[in-house]
């Protein structure tokens, strides 16, 4: 169950569980105190190249009060505020107890080499898709020179480019029954923009046939998709560095879920994509 639902669904008994499982750690925080106290022992399963909890719209000031009245003392009470995840927490209070699962089973090779350089540990792709369910080459970056962002994160050109080629793959009889989903790297303004074209081109009835979801990285963390398009939304004009870690989980996150992924980009030669990959 969710973790919301634990206090109004279980008795307030501690350790009343031999053990609790947290799937998607990462993705939790400190609220799902009320289960971690209901087991007795606790595994705890994530990942902190994925996109972890946010901070977001809560006032420094807050965040203080906060640590000071319910945190003074804490070995590990910064760990426990917003924005910082369970998984995170669990890392600081027993390192070297992490167990790496090494098999990925979500994409095929091409797609997942990119996550390689996030992680120091070893990962073996073993997806080996049917032939029903082969697209060919798996990863195809779209060069769109018109692009620009705009001071909303939006970029018309990029999403009127993602529209086009969902129309032409919800027309196409080839492709009747793949599910689709489209990624904004920044924000979810170019999500929405994108969501409304399609909605108007290609209608309801043709959206939800094709399972199509629109949206930034945390929406699409843990879905996986037939087809996946990314769309950057930077430009050459307006690019500033994007290496800090949240930006890393969202790139990572964005190349995880799909069996072929299409990237728009403002960018020639773009260095996330290849494009002479063995089929």
């Amino acid at each position: 169950m969710p973790s919301w639902r634990i206090s109004e669904s279980l008795p307030a008994t501690l350790g009343s569980f031999d053990l609790v499982i947290f799937d998607e750690a990462s993705q939790s925080d400190i609220s799902a105190l009320p289960a971690l106290l209901r087991g007795s022992k606790v595994l705890i399963v994530g990942d902190d190249k994925q996109v972890s909890p946010t901070a977001a719209f809560i006032e420094e000031q807050k965040l203080r009060s906060l640590r000071l009245h319910y945190l003074d003392g804490q070995p590990f009470g910064s760990l426990m505020l917003p924005g910082n995840s369970l998984y995170e927490l669990a890392l600081a209070c027993y390192p070297g107890k992490r167990i790496m699962l090494k098999e990925h089973f979500r994409c095929v090779e091409p797609i997942i080499r990119f996550s390689f350089q996030f992680y120091a540990d070893e990962i073996v792709p073993v997806r080996l898709p049917k032939a029903s369910e082969r697209l060919s080459p798996p990863l195809i970056d779209v060069y769109v020179p018109q692009g620009r962002k705009d001071s909303s994160n939006r970029n018309l050109a990029e999403a009127e480019a993602i529209a086009d080629e969902v129309s032409r793959i919800v027309g196409d009889p080839k492709m009747a029954g793949r599910s689709i989903g489209v990624i904004s790297l920044i924000g979810a303004k170019q999500a929405q923009l994108i969501q409304a074209m399609l909605l108007e081109r290609i209608g309801e009835d043709a959206y939800l046939r094709h399972d199509i979801d629109c949206g930034d990285s945390a929406v699409s963390q843990g879905k996986e998709k037939d087809i996946m398009l990314l769309s950057m939304v930077e430009c050459p004009k307006t690019c500033k560095s994007k290496t800090a870690l949240p930006f890393q989980q969202r790139f990572n996150v964005a190349l995880l879920p799909p069996r072929t992924r299409l990237g728009f980009s403002d960018y020639p030669n773009s260095p996330i994509f290849e494009t002479d990959l063995t089929r």
